[in-house]
């Protein structure tokens, strides 16, 4: 049974992998674009690592699309948030974070966001566990180390506060084991940057820029399309609530209100950050993708065939716009 479990998880990851790289198609026709700086230390070490490598980007983009697309399967399965259990999580994690063209390059988002399936994996394992104070540091920890590349991703914390009470006790001892998980990670950078005389620069590339107060998004510079995507997709999550909670146990619905308020969590994080631009969107992937994924299951086959065809036209028209010339309004 465990080699049949196996194989199933090796056939499943290669069959990720290979619709990774089909909606990565177009980057094949388009030349590297350098990797934008962005705050967070992370993302500071990444760009000097890559030092103008632009050939280095496109694998590396695909490599954290596809960890987080196992990480969300691995997560879905382990807590039975579906029935019957399939792909569909990876595979709309991998079609969001795929849709934009702003997506494709490497942004501090994807390595952020495999470090929030993370401390989301560790969350739902203290799930009704009387000693869970090591689940419940650990998803602090990587929240911290996820800050390390998208610095407002602390705001994510909040929402994890917020359903403490319900997923475990919410004691204040929790709460505070929580955060102080958050903070070690940030804290032993600090000291090694202080250790080396290098404080001014921690404070500089960790924080100085990192959070602002929300400005006047200029949209004329956003393809029409781009935001009648974005819209329409969160629209779609936020009516259908209703529906994935429907016929469905106690346990499964305050995991999915566990969801929901961490979809809040990216859409504060993403008005804290500036300037704005079409990376922050990626915030929204991994819990977008998988309450995307809900709709799906819970459709008819057709249905959702058909809708899953027409995700997919609209990708290829928007990465492929610029190439062809085709009009984006």
């Amino acid at each position: 049974m465990l080699s049949i479990f196996r194989t199933n998880q090796l056939l499943a990851g290669i069959l990720i992998l290979g619709y990774v790289l089909f909606l990565h198609l177009p980057d094949f026709w388009q030349s590297a674009t350098p990797v934008q700086a962005m705050p967070g230390l992370g993302n500071t070490w990444v760009t000097s690592w890559l030092d103008g490598a632009t050939m280095f980007t496109l694998p590396l983009v695909i490599a954290l699309l596809f960890v987080q697309a196992l990480l969300a399967n691995g997560i879905i399965f382990a807590h039975r948030i579906t029935s019957p259990p399939n792909l569909f999580p990876g595979v709309f994690v991998v079609l969001l974070g795929s849709l934009l063209p702003a997506f494709h390059e490497y942004s501090g988002y994807l390595f952020a966001n495999v470090f929030l399936f993370l401390s989301l994996r560790s969350y739902l394992k203290a799930f009704r566990i009387n000693n869970a104070a090591d689940h419940i540091f650990n998803t602090g920890f990587w929240m911290g180390v996820a800050a390390l590349f998208v610095p407002t991703y602390l705001i994510f914390l909040l929402a994890y506060s917020a359903m403490l009470p319900i997923l475990k006790s919410g004691k204040f001892r929790d709460q505070l084991i929580l955060f102080i998980g958050a903070l070690l990670p940030l804290y032993l950078i600090g000291i090694a940057y202080y250790w080396y005389d290098m404080l001014p620069v921690f404070w500089e590339q960790q924080w100085r820029a990192a959070f602002s107060l929300p400005q006047t998004i200029t949209w004329s510079k956003i393809p029409f399309v781009t935001n009648v995507v974005m819209i329409a997709l969160l629209v779609i999550l936020l009516s259908s609530r209703r529906h994935y909670l429907a016929k469905t146990k106690m346990d499964v619905q305050i995991k999915i209100d566990i969801l929901y308020w961490l979809l809040l969590g990216a859409g504060l994080s993403i008005w804290w950050l500036m300037p704005w631009n079409m990376q922050q969107w990626q915030a929204l992937v991994p819990i977008a993708g998988i309450l995307l994924s809900f709709n799906f299951t819970k459709a008819k086959s057709q249905t959702a065939e058909a809708w899953h065809l027409v995700l997919l036209i609209l990708l290829f028209y928007l990465n492929f716009a610029s190439v062809l010339k085709l009009p984006l309004w």
